[in-house]
């Protein structure tokens, strides 16, 4: 669950400029063949569906990046997310300036991208789950741990093409405090890209701070410092804890949904 949720927050905020795949998805668009793969692929041992915590909420990302001549790149999104009492969750958002709809259903085991201006869509089917016996067949409060450096440091090398093995990450606790009124834990990391390592004549500095709500298994803030995506906060609001409408989890009859079939 940790890597599933770290991996979620870094794609969030590298990710968050961009936005709606082709018109209605009437053809396998190679990348929105690859999203839907991606967040059909969770095993259980990684990513689990979170049972017996609903919650609505809205996601706001901001991104900044400061150019060499001065200029400011800054784009912002935001999402509404949900997650009912069977582990289901649904995000809405736009993708290329259209609305998206995504809906990870844990209980019928498929993955959906939907977009509601053509009522068309793609669905694939969830991985199975990890075989039994393996840590995570389901997930609990108790068990959500804070993403430390080692973590991130393990999701960034690969983006920054570098080895991890070079990469020096340390992590620290900032303890805990009270975000939309619940209590988060957070985790401060830094992970150092040596000198030499891409190309960069001087280490390369990235920071992580990533507070996370242990009763509720999800990420209420974030913010990241890159030399090369430059500083994004991600914040969670108007946090709610009922149980969101059973039809927020259901396709509609009149959608033209077209299945990926998994390889």
């Amino acid at each position: 669950m940790r890597r599933t949720i770290l991996s979620a927050g870094l794609a969030l905020l590298a990710l968050a400029p961009a936005a709606h795949a082709q018109q209605g998805g009437a053809a396998n668009d190679p990348l929105e063949v690859m999203l839907l793969r991606t967040s059909a692929s969770t095993r259980c041992a990684d990513g689990c569906a979170v049972r017996g915590s609903p919650y609505s909420a809205e996601r706001l990302t901001e991104t900044v990046k400061v150019l060499a001549d001065g200029n400011r790149i800054v784009q912002r999104t935001t999402e509404k997310l949900y997650r009912d009492s069977d582990g289901r969750t649904r995000i809405e958002s736009e993708w290329k300036g259209k609305p998206l709809v995504q809906i990870q259903d844990t209980v019928a085991g498929m993955s959906y991208r939907l977009y509601p201006d053509t009522k068309t869509g793609y669905r694939m089917a969830i991985a199975l789950p990890a075989p039994t016996g393996e840590a995570g067949a389901t997930a609990t409060v108790s068990e959500a741990p804070a993403p430390g450096a080692a973590k991130v440091a393990e999701h960034l090398a690969p983006a920054l093409n570098v080895d991890a093995a070079g990469i020096v990450a340390q992590s620290r606790s900032l303890g805990t405090k009270q975000i939309e009124g619940v209590t988060a834990t957070g985790t401060h990391a830094t992970v150092t890209i040596p000198a030499g390592a891409n190309g960069n004549v001087k280490p390369m500095i990235n920071t992580t701070e990533i507070w996370m709500a242990r009763d509720l298994w999800i990420m209420l803030e974030m913010r990241m410092s890159n030399p090369f995506m430059g500083d994004s906060v991600m914040r969670v609001q108007n946090l709610s804890r009922l149980e969101p409408p059973t039809a927020l989890f259901s396709i509609p009859a009149d959608y033209t949904v077209r299945e990926i079939v998994r390889r």
